[in-house]
């Protein structure tokens, strides 16, 4: 059978709890946080990546367009 805690004892108990409690809801937000940067700069990446393929072939559409419309007027 268990001791009762006096009330004290209690509040003592809950503390230490609460004190673990905030240090691994520490620990998962520094986690979060760092995912998030890393999510973050893989994106600009993808994201600087797409736009650069995007001009790549906006600019060959370009030429090619150029080269069929020289071609019709031969």
């Amino acid at each position: 059978m268990k001791k009762k805690e006096t009330f004290w004892e209690l509040l003592q108990r809950l503390d230490e709890e609460s004190a673990q409690f905030n240090l691994h809801l520490s620990e998962a937000n520094r986690y979060f946080d760092v995912a998030a940067k890393r999510t973050k700069a893989v994106l600009e990446k993808e994201q600087q990546q797409l736009h650069r393929t995007i001009q790549k072939v906006k600019t060959a559409l370009k030429q090619f367009r150029k080269e069929k419309g020289e071609e019709k007027k031969e």
